[in-house]
């Protein structure tokens, strides 16, 4: 891959790579969190019945190449530090010296559907809940995909010294060293939050050793100096410190100042996730809502998900739009929606193509468009899809006030984040100010400033202090219309809620 890029001397700056479902963003930072450049390169799953795998090289040459071309945007500064974020529930079983035994199990594959079922038995629903905080046992996470390789792969499970995620493998091939860290095992089926640690019982009902699992560090943790060959391939000096990070959707909570109750983000991308902060986390009885261990150890994460948002306003573009410009499709469709009055002329949109999960766990909802008349437009149902976001926001935002989570300051992220309009939207309806971070690669923010902390570049504790690119407030006068919109919504949903079956 060539050799160095890096300058030996220059100012310094903290390197991130943001490693997610198909591709990865490496960043490099100022010591104050200003973002210097960032590079995106993608690669393939290989996906066949239900099975969703990746190799090795497909994260390492994609992370080599977009590390090497940051650092050909940011000439005269000098990686000082390295952090990482990834995506959650992605294994891969490791040999003794830390080489793959198998394909990367991503989190959408779906194999493990059967020894989840078989999981469940051993813990009812309330028990696995309140130890994890997961909502469900699912085949999508780790303990369940750790059992399925122990009935049907025995021989590679016998060779299988340690069970890895994505975050813990790029660690051993930057460090040497087999470790995680607890955020991103957070999800995993075989972490109990009670006790910040591994869940004995859970592992021993899939007959997992606990040694298998590596040491869990706390986020923010030195791991080692980067070696020598990790350091040629990325184009980085060697030795400089590596840092534990978070996960995806935590470390970009961090970014964005999710560190105490009261304190909001949401995430409008391909689905709608929601991110609070509390100390004490309430494990509700009836319906469940996911709760992270966060980067900051003592504190929690609330997040009630939405399947589809960003990728509903995707679905009606390239569905029903495809005669507006590839590039400028969204800018065009919100020129289009903001003719349109509040309230979408009396048409709503329930976002539910794929399953809801929060406020009520419903995988069979779909999602349904009414109250179309002779005189609704494209950019009537352009505008209720970007309504209907906003409306499950605002429930997910009094289901977080029902836990005793108060929501007072929004940060969006996510690609929604950049539509003016739709921001509006959500501020209306919600009646809240939502503010957009100056930074819009905040999971690799997040992962910097854990690195920053580690390495000694950031003062370990202190936040960014970024002022924020855009601030939406409330409009008053839309309050009524948005609210007679809501009430359609709710009365909707309730109505076709039956016809979707028992959930």
């Amino acid at each position: 891959m060539g050799g160095p890029v890096s300058a030996s001397t220059g100012r310094p700056c903290i390197a991130a790579l943001d490693v997610g479902t198909s591709s990865v963003k490496a960043c490099l930072f100022t010591p104050e969190l200003n973002l210097l450049a960032s590079s995106v390169r993608e690669y393939r799953l290989r996906t066949e019945n239900g099975r969703v795998e990746a190799r090795a090289e497909d994260y390492l040459e994609a992370a080599a190449a977009g590390m090497r071309e940051a650092l050909d945007m940011a000439l005269g500064w000098r990686p000082a530090a390295l952090g990482l974020t990834t995506q959650g529930e992605t294994l891969v079983p490791v040999g003794r010296a830390g080489e793959p035994l198998g394909p990367f199990l991503v989190w959408l594959d779906s194999r493990a559907g059967a020894e989840a079922e078989l999981l469940s038995g051993a813990f009812d629903r309330e028990t696995f809940y309140r130890a994890t905080g997961l909502p469900e046992l699912s085949g999508a996470l780790p303990l369940a995909k750790a059992l399925w390789l122990r009935r049907e792969e025995p021989e590679v499970f016998a060779r299988t010294e340690k069970l890895l995620l994505l975050e813990d493998y790029l660690l051993h091939w930057l460090t040497g060293r087999l470790v995680g860290e607890k955020s991103l095992h957070t999800s995993t089926g075989w972490f109990h939050l009670g006790r910040d640690g591994l869940w004995e019982e859970a592992l021993a009902a899939a007959g997992i050793p606990v040694g298998m699992l590596p040491e869990l560090l706390d986020c923010g943790e030195p791991v080692g100096p980067l070696l020598p060959g990790p350091a040629e391939a990325l184009g980085l000096p060697p030795g400089i410190p590596v840092a534990t990070g978070a996960m995806d959707q935590t470390a970009a909570a961090l970014a964005a100042g999710c560190v105490a109750p009261g304190a909001v983000t949401e995430t409008t991308g391909t689905a709608l996730v929601a991110a609070a902060c509390t100390e004490a986390p309430v494990f509700a009885e009836g319906h469940h809502v996911t709760i992270y261990r966060h980067a900051l150890a003592g504190k929690y994460l609330y997040l009630p998900i939405g399947n589809t948002a960003g990728m509903a306003l995707r679905w009606f573009r390239d569905e029903f739009c495809r005669d507006l410009p590839a590039d400028g499709g969204y800018a065009a469709l919100d020129a289009q929606a903001a003719k349109v009055p509040c309230g979408s002329d009396g048409l709503v949109f329930l976002p539910f193509l794929a399953g809801s999960v929060d406020p009520d766990a419903c995988p069979e909802a779909r999602a349904v468009f009414f109250g179309a008349t002779l005189s609704t437009t494209r950019a009537h149902f352009a505008r209720s899809v970007m309504e209907s976001v906003a409306f499950l926001l605002r429930d997910f935002f009094a289901l977080l006030e029902g836990l005793g989570c108060p929501v007072r300051t929004v940060a969006s992220l996510g690609g929604g984040a950049r539509s003016g309009l739709w921001q509006q939207i959500k501020a209306d309806v919600c009646g809240r100010t939502f503010t957009v971070p100056a930074c819009t690669e905040a999971a690799a923010m997040g992962a910097a400033l854990l690195a920053g902390w580690a390495g000694g570049l950031i003062e370990p504790g202190r936040l960014p202090e970024t002022a924020p690119a855009g601030r939406y407030v409330p409009c008053e006068d839309n309050g009524p219309a948005y609210q007679r919109a809501y009430e359609l919504y709710r009365r909707l949903y309730g109505a076709v809620r039956p016809l979707y079956g028992s959930g």
